[in-house]
């Protein structure tokens, strides 16, 4: 096909923004008033290939013969204020340290109502969403600013174009760091408990709230030793923390400083993302157990401790965590026991187990709670009075 007014060949897109369906769909659009080439072009936006909405938008309209108005009565020449949010997102973005980002957008209800109102008109075959097209050119505008990779799955910057309020919001990823911990002191809580001023999370989060500038933190842990119990074995956690303006951080300084403390040490530590959370927190690791025990009455027939190697034992939900957990029998099984005399009365007992065993209701039997246990097998009450985590196998 010829054009008729120059005698060139017309391209590909031409020829099918010549058809007459197209052309009675944007004749009808641009009856609706004052339309941009954004506008006209996106309700098109499947029909051809290799072009921006905008450039789309003018080939119609060179076709049509129509010139461009100002004052997009669909959009309200939003695209026309593009430098200026990307300039706004750009010397915010300018104070954080980061690597990829990505745009989304919060629409105002008049410009969903105008998109709506357009769509049952023309229908929406062809056409992209208006979101889209801003997140994408918003997106190329930003990057010729910050030079930064733009990430669609997980950016360390989110930036969000909010025209409800007519501004530009940032959200900031976390930031999450993988590693190991011990625990040296008793008393202290894994994480966030009113009873307690401080938790082994505050001791771990320290130098990390210190060093990026963030205003939050989470510990994302494999399970968690009691209260008073220690943890030499390397329990596996993540930390995240919220809203980082820094993520440059030297991690060796990070786990000098925890280990400066004296109250806990962190290994191993290595830059993670969300995904680690999940696979921490599922983990199921057997544990060895150093327990200092001691007996109602002395002891003459340790020996029988050893019937409980490869023993499962029936665990009704303990009374002291029934506030907190299900009340079911949990079936877990001690991998291996062996003992240590100090007294007639007290004993070192080291015990290997499934992942899931109470060490303490093993030993007490918890009213019966616990079958069978260290306390039933020799009729002689007995209480934990020191719990340590020697080993936590991985």
């Amino acid at each position: 096909m010829k054009n008729i007014n120059t005698g060139k060949k017309r391209s590909k897109n031409e020829c099918t923004f010549a058809k007459s369906e197209i052309i009675e769909l944007a004749t009808n659009i641009l009856k609706r008033g004052n339309v941009c080439n954004h506008c006209l072009g996106r309700q098109f936006a499947h029909v051809s290939t290799g072009m921006t909405n905008k450039e789309r938008g003018a080939a119609i309209r060179t076709h049509l013969k129509k010139k461009e108005n100002i004052k997009c009565e669909v959009c309200g020449d939003i695209f026309r204020k593009l430098d200026k949010y990307a300039d706004a997102a750009a010397a915010r973005m300018k104070k954080l340290e980061y690597s990829t980002f990505l745009v989304g957008t919060i629409l105002s209800s008049e410009l969903i109502s105008e998109e709506e109102s357009l769509w049952e008109d023309v229908g929406i075959e062809y056409c992209e969403s208006i979101k889209s097209e801003l997140n994408r050119e918003l997106g190329k505008v930003i990057y010729d600013r910050v030079k930064k990779e733009h990430d669609p799955k997980m950016p360390d910057v989110t930036v969000i174009l909010n025209l409800d309020k007519d501004r530009i919001e940032l959200n900031v990823s976390s930031l999450f760091i993988r590693g190991e911990y011990n625990k040296f002191k008793r008393g202290l809580p894994q994480t966030k408990w009113d009873k307690y001023d401080e938790t082994l999370e505050d001791v771990i989060a320290a130098p990390f709230m210190l060093a990026t500038g963030g205003d939050g933190h989470s510990l994302h842990a494999s399970g968690r030793e009691d209260i008073d119990a220690l943890c030499f074995g390397g329990r596996p956690f993540v930390l995240e923390i919220k809203n980082p303006v820094k993520r440059n951080i030297d991690l060796k300084k990070m786990a000098a400083s925890v280990k400066k403390t004296g109250k806990a040490e962190i290994l191993g530590l290595k830059f993670a993302d969300r995904r680690e959370v999940v696979k921490v927190k599922s983990m199921q690791n057997d544990k060895s157990y150093r327990a200092l025990v001691e007996f109602a009455k002395p002891v003459k027939d340790i020996e029988k401790l050893g019937e409980l190697n490869n023993t499962v034992i029936n665990q009704r939900t303990p009374h002291r965590v029934e506030h907190r957990r299900a009340d079911k029998v949990r079936k877990r099984k001690v991998l291996g026991i062996s003992w240590k005399r100090i007294n007639n009365k007290s004993f070192e007992l080291l015990i290997k187990g499934e992942a899931g065993l109470y060490i303490k209701e093993l030993v007490s039997g918890d009213d019966g709670r616990s079958k069978p246990s260290v306390s039933g097998l020799l009729k002689n009450p007995a209480v934990v009075k020191e719990l340590d985590v020697v080993k936590i196998w991985k």
